[in-house]
């Protein structure tokens, strides 16, 4: 997956909150909680167009935190034409928990859809989470924080969105997370 080098940088060694969406082409690796929400905050709060989310879960450790939720809002908020389109395995904890991200969807309608892939889609194992068509993190295990991201790599971001809309397409509307509590 890396297009610049044959190695990666341990995110330890950057500043992932200095890395600039669109303009920091290197590839690094994440390998702690910390890191992968860092990197989640960072991507959502520099996004100006699209925020594209693969998740079984929606992890609220990583997901359900403030900076990601105000990054999320503000790009939902800012343009007409600008889009949070997330695919959820079973997203049923995070209904059960309040999880704020779901309640900023049912606030913020059609400019931020959560969507359940079709049956052949689920059990896919990975989380990913892509940004204005070049920046992204990338987790092959959904279940461990190990991963690689990038701020700027068009042709990887590509791919995974490729393999997103394909299943975004055949997918449904989460009805259990459009529902308001009463």
């Amino acid at each position: 997956m890396n297009s610049a080098t044959d190695e990666q940088v341990p995110a330890d060694e950057l500043d992932i909150a200095s890395m600039q969406l669109g303009i920091d082409g290197l590839e690094f690796a994440l390998q702690r909680r910390e890191q992968v929400r860092a990197m989640a905050q960072s991507l959502a709060t520099q996004a100006q167009r699209e925020l594209l989310l693969h998740t079984e879960a929606m992890e609220p450790e990583i997901f359900d935190q403030q900076t990601f939720l105000d990054g999320v809002s503000s790009l939902a908020r800012k343009h007409q034409d600008a889009h949070v389109w997330i695919l959820v395995e079973d997203g049923r904890k995070a209904v059960q928990h309040g999880h704020r991200l779901i309640e900023l969807s049912r606030r913020l309608g059609s400019n931020i859809l959560i969507r359940r892939p079709p049956v052949q889609y689920r059990n896919y194992g990975k989380t990913f989470l892509l940004c204005d068509g070049v920046g992204y993190f990338y987790r092959p295990l959904a279940s461990r924080y190990e991963g690689i991201a990038n701020f700027n790599d068009p042709g990887q971001t590509a791919v995974l969105r490729k393999y997103f809309l394909q299943v975004w397409e055949q997918s449904v509307a989460e009805g259990e997370m459009r529902r308001l509590h009463l």
